[in-house]
């Protein structure tokens, strides 16, 4: 994983480490967290090992893990991560809000905004999909917001939204 540091007035969003794997963000996973309900995470049981485990993935490959941490506080908002596929010059997005004092104030849209403006200026993609189920309002809006065009898809359960590169 490529080392990254990025930080606005509100946040800082760097690599998700192993230290960053505290109780509180294990109960995240284990609680009732309302931002997992659309989530492949949700319902499932974890243990630390398993976290440190998916970390240690991301350590070795050309994928991002990131945190997004209050700039004051240093105290861990929520996560993003970016899997890159090479050979199409593209990322799929995905971002989880697991700190509930940090709902719906507009970090899951700042942080991937500057996010994409450093995968692009970067040259690393030509672009970004993300993807969520139909009921997900919240994350459809965040892909709206975020100037995704929706993609057609066979499957009607999910919904895909991509934006490019502009030449």
């Amino acid at each position: 994983m490529k080392k990254f540091f990025l930080e606005n007035k509100r946040f800082i969003v760097r690599n998700f480490n192993h230290k960053d794997i505290n109780k509180e963000y294990l109960s995240w996973f284990n609680g009732k967290n309302e931002n997992l309900k659309f989530s492949r995470h949700y319902k499932k049981k974890y243990n630390r090992r398993v976290l440190v485990d998916n970390l240690k993935n991301f350590l070795n490959s050309k994928d991002f893990f990131l945190g997004i941490f209050d700039i004051k506080t240093e105290e861990l908002i929520g996560t993003i991560t970016v899997y890159i596929d090479n050979n199409k010059k593209s990322g799929n997005l995905g971002i989880f809000i697991g700190n509930k004092k940090f709902f719906s104030k507009g970090y899951a849209l700042e942080s991937c905004q500057i996010v994409i403006k450093f995968l692009f200026k970067e040259k690393l993609v030509n672009s970004i999909v993300a993807g969520t189920k139909n009921e997900n309002i919240k994350m459809i809006n965040l892909m709206k917001n975020l100037n995704m065009k929706k993609m057609i898809r066979k499957d009607t359960l999910n919904t895909s939204y991509t934006i490019r590169k502009l030449a």
